[in-house]
């Protein structure tokens, strides 16, 4: 099992806690680095899927960004 570590803004929590649920991984939420981000620490069996899920999450973000 590997561990990784996802920073992002706080306003794309949902987003990625839906990504990673639906896809069955387990997380855990952790502060960021700076005021409106958080760490999300990811259990994964491959970098390359979990990277699949973490661009899906992270397009959909910036889409309803942009609107």
């Amino acid at each position: 099992m590997l561990k990784a570590g996802i920073a992002i803004d706080d306003w794309k929590l949902p987003i990625f806690k839906r990504h990673l649920s639906e896809a069955g991984y387990q997380f855990e939420q952790h502060p960021g680095v700076t005021k409106d981000t958080l760490t999300l620490t990811v259990f994964a069996t491959s970098i390359d899927e979990l990277g699949e899920i973490v661009l899906a999450a992270n397009t959909e973000a910036a889409k309803g960004r942009m609107q």
